[in-house]
C-alpha cells in the first residue's frame, strides 16, 4: 500500500476526533439530532483549523443511516462510499480552478435531479475565488435550493464574499488551534505510529504550526523522515525547519540594543552561510520578538502560558531591560522589511539595511521614536562619562576655542584631542585671562566686557540673597554674542549633563530685536517635542546664564520653523552686521 501523509492518515472521521472546534462541533452535532439541517453553511478561517474536516464530516452525517449521537456511524454503506470518494450525493468542488460560469450552472441543472436516498451535499472550497459572474449565477440557487440540497461553502479570506453571500449562509468562523491542544494531538499520532519524540520537540513543532494542525502533522511527518527511527530532538526541528535556536534571536536582540550593527551583521552572514532563508531568518526574528512584546504587555499571562519554563526566564530577562515602544519599533521595521523581499531583486542587502537601522534608530528620521532613542543613548553616554567617539565633532570646541574662551587644564587638552566630553569643573576661567583683553578703551566691545567682568561674581551674591528680581533681564547685543560664542560651554556646564549635552550639541541661541529681554533656543522639530516642555532644564538653562553673566533674560524653546517664521537671528548674522558698523568683537565665536 502507497504511504499516505500523516495528516490525511489521521484526519478525524467524526465531530468527536476534531480538535480545538468545540462550540462548532456541539453546534454541528445538535443540528444533526434534532433535524434543524440549514441548507447553507459558510465555514471561515485560516488554512489546517479543520474547516473541510468538518464539511466532509457534516455530509456524511446528513446521509448517515445509523447516526449516533450526532455523529455518523463510519460503518453504513452511505459512510463509506463518502470516505472512498465514490458517492453522487457529495461533490467536491475547488473553486480556485472550477470559478466560471459554466461551472454552476452545471450545479443549477444538476440540482434539479433528487438523490435516490439522504440529501445532495455540495462542498466548495475557496468560494471566495468565483468570478463575480459566477456569484451572481449562483445566488437564486444558494438563497431557495431543493430542500435534499445542502451546499457547504468553506474559505479562507470571507472579507471577499458578497454580502449577499453571506446573509444566505450561517456562518462559523474556525479558531486558530492553541498550541496545547497541537501538541496533545501529536504525542497521540507518534504514539500510533511508534515514534520518539522529545516534550521540547514536540514544542518546537506546534509552535511553528501557528494553530494549524495541519501543518503541524506536516512538519512532524518531514522530521520524522529526515532522522527515521531516532528520537527527535529539538535541535533536530530546528535543523529541518531551517531556524535557529532562540540563543541566536537574544544575541541579534542585544545587538540592537547595544546599537552593534557589526556583530548584528557578522551573526547574519552566518546564518546565511548556515544555508538559512533571509525571509525565514527575518520572520523568525519577528515572532521572538513578538513573543516579547505579549509578554511584557501581558504580564507573562495570555498566549505566554505556553512557553516552556526556561523559555519564560528568558523572555523575563529580556522583556526586563527594554520598554514596549523599543520593541515595537525594532517589529515595525521587520515587518516593512518582510513586505519589501517579496519583489526584492536582492534580498539580503535590504535585510542588512533593516538590521542597521535596528541597531542605529536615529537613522531612520521619518520616525518620531528614532529621535528619542538618540537622546536617551546620547545622555547615558554623558551622565556615565563614556568616552565619546569624537568629542570634538560633538561638542564643536577646539584647542583654541578653549583657550580663547577662558578653559584651561586637562579640559583644553581633552577638547583639543577630542577625548571625553567637558565637565563643569574643567570650565573655570584661569586668574588673569580676560575675555574683553586687546578690546580698545571706550569701545562698545570694551564697555560689554568690562560689564562681563564686573556680572561674572555678582550673580553668585545676588542668587544667594534670593533677590532674583533685582537682576536684569535686557541683553545687550554685545553681551549676547559673549551667551552665543560660549553657549556649548554654558550648556555642558548645566546639572543634568545629559540634557545639556544635547543642547550644546544640537541646539543654536537666536534673538530678536523686539524682545531683548528673551533668548530664543532653536532646536530641530524632533528634539523640540522631547525638550521644550522640561521645566527643569528651562530653569537650569535660566540659572547657568545668571550665574554666569549676571542677567536672566526669558527663555523660550522654539522649533526649526517657529524660528524661521518669527524672523530670529543667528548669532553670526548679528556679529556681521555690527562688525560693518566697526565694532570689533574678539571672542571667538563657535560654529
Amino acid at each position: 500500500m502507497n504511504y499516505q501523509a500523516l495528516y490525511r492518515t489521521y484526519r478525524p472521521r467524526v465531530f468527536d476526533d476534531v480538535k480545538g472546534q468545540d462550540v462548532i462541533v456541539r453546534t454541528l452535532r445538535n443540528q444533526i439530532k434534532t433535524g434543524r439541517i440549514a441548507h447553507a453553511y459558510l465555514f471561515c478561517g485560516s488554512r489546517g483549523t479543520g474547516k473541510t474536516t468538518c464539511a466532509k464530516i457534516m455530509a456524511q452525517a446528513v446521509n448517515c443511516l445509523n447516526p449516533a449521537d450526532g455523529n455518523p456511524c463510519c460503518e453504513c454503506e452511505s459512510c463509506r462510499s463518502i470516505q472512498e470518494g465514490s458517492s453522487i450525493n457529495v461533490i467536491e468542488m475547488d473553486a480556485a480552478s472550477r470559478n466560471g460560469v459554466d461551472d454552476f450552472r452545471r450545479i443549477i441543472d444538476e440540482i434539479a435531479y433528487p438523490p435516490s436516498e439522504g440529501k445532495k451535499v455540495y462542498i466548495i472550497d475557496e468560494v471566495h475565488m468565483l468570478t463575480p459572474a459566477a456569484f451572481n449565477a449562483f445566488l437564486k440557487t444558494l438563497e431557495e435550493p431543493p430542500d435534499y440540497a445542502v451546499f457547504i461553502l468553506a474559505t479562507t479570506d470571507p472579507q471577499k464574499l458578497l454580502p449577499t453571500v453571506l446573509s444566505r449562509c450561517q456562518r462559523y468562523d474556525f479558531r486558530r488551534i492553541s498550541s496545547e491542544v497541537i501538541e496533545s494531538r501529536l504525542k497521540e499520532v507518534f504514539a500510533a505510529e511508534g515514534i520518539e519524540a522529545e516534550d521540547a520537540a514536540i514544542h518546537s513543532i506546534a509552535r511553528r504550526a501557528e494553530g494549524g494542525m495541519r501543518d503541524a502533522l506536516s512538519i512532524a511527518d518531514r522530521c520524522a523522515s529526515f532522522f527515521p527511527g531516532e528520537k527527535l530532538t529539538a535541535e533536530q526541528i530546528l535543523e529541518v525547519l531551517g531556524t535557529a535556536d532562540t540563543s541566536v534571536w537574544r544575541s541579534m536582540l542585544r545587538h540592537a540594543v547595544d546599537g552593534n550593527a557589526s556583530g548584528m551583521i557578522r551573526q547574519f552572514d552566518d546564518m546565511l552561510m548556515d544555508g538559512k532563508d533571509v525571509r525565514q531568518i527575518i520572520s523568525d526574528f519577528t515572532w521572538y520578538l513578538r513573543d516579547l512584546l505579549i509578554f511584557k504587555a501581558s504580564g507573562g499571562s495570555s498566549e505566554t502560558d505556553q512557553l516552556l519554563e526556561e523559555e519564560r526566564e528568558e523572555l523575563l530577562a529580556d522583556a526586563n531591560a527594554l520598554d514596549e515602544q523599543q520593541i515595537m519599533y525594532y517589529i515595525e521595521v521587520l515587518s516593512e522589511l518582510a513586505m519589501s523581499l517579496r519583489n526584492a531583486a536582492n534580498r539580503r542587502v535590504l535585510a542588512e539595511i533593516a538590521l542597521i537601522n535596528l541597531c542605529r534608530p536615529e537613522s531612520k528620521t521619518d520616525l518620531p521614536d528614532s529621535m528619542e532613542a538618540r537622546i536617551a543613548r546620547i545622555e547615558a553616554q554623558l551622565e556615565s562619562g563614556v568616552v565619546l567617539r569624537d568629542a570634538t565633532a560633538a561638542s564643536g570646541i577646539s584647542a583654541a576655542a578653549a583657550a580663547a574662551s577662558g578653559i584651561t587644564g586637562t579640559a583644553a587638552k581633552a577638547a583639543g584631542a577630542g577625548m571625553v566630553p567637558l565637565t563643569a569643573g574643567d570650565m573655570a576661567p584661569s586668574p588673569g585671562v580676560s575675555s574683553g583683553a586687546g578690546v580698545l578703551p571706550g569701545s562698545p566691545g570694551a564697555l560689554a566686557a568690562s560689564s562681563a567682568e564686573r556680572t561674572d561674581a555678582e550673580p553668585q551674591a545676588a542668587a544667594s540673597a534670593g533677590n532674583m528680581r533685582d537682576v536684569p533681564r535686557a541683553v545687550v547685543p554685545e553681551l549676547f554674542q559673549k551667551i552665543a560664542s560660549q553657549w556649548k560651554q554654558t550648556m555642558n556646564s548645566l546639572p543634568n549633563r545629559g540634557r545639556g549635552g544635547v543642547l550644546a550639541m544640537c541646539s543654536e541661541v537666536s534673538f530678536s530685536p523686539n524682545e531683548p529681554e528673551t533668548l530664543f533656543i532653536t532646536l530641530e522639530d524632533n528634539w523640540y517635542r522631547s525638550l521644550a516642555n522640561d521645566k527643569v532644564l528651562l530653569e537650569s538653562v535660566s540659572d547657568a546664564i545668571t550665574a554666569k553673566y549676571g542677567v536672566r533674560p526669558n527663555i523660550r524653546f522654539v522649533n526649526r520653523s517657529q524660528g524661521n517664521t518669527a524672523g530670529l537671528t543667528k548669532i553670526s548674522a548679528r556679529v556681521e552686521a555690527l562688525q560693518k558698523e566697526g565694532i570689533q568683537f574678539p571672542i571667538e565665536i563657535e560654529e
